[in-house]
């Protein structure tokens, strides 16, 4: 069984952002260390509400949950961001 990689995809970050935007490098291709759950609802995941929200369709959508698997590398950029989120759970793999 091979093991699970990180769902997020890797950002090629730049010196000037004004002149050459950030830039997508695909998907990561490390192996996943951590599991993260977010549920959306709302009020629980401090999005304000936006979460539920479709901007493109401009519907309102059901509470949902969201499942991220995280490499060392993006797990210490999420906790070097937001800290802690409220309604999410981070599980160690």
């Amino acid at each position: 069984m091979t093991a699970p990689t990180c769902t997020l995809r890797v950002t090629i970050p730049t010196f000037n952002t004004e002149f050459v935007p950030e830039q997508d490098g695909g998907p990561c291709p490390e192996q996943a260390v951590a599991r993260l759950v977010i549920e959306h609802d709302g009020e629980k995941c401090g999005d304000g509400g936006l979460c539920l929200f479709d901007p493109a369709e401009g519907l309102e959508l059901d509470p949902w949950t969201q499942t991220e698997l995280l490499c060392a590398v993006h797990l210490a950029e999420h906790y070097q961001e937001s800290g802690e989120l409220v309604g999410a759970t981070l599980t160690e793999l």
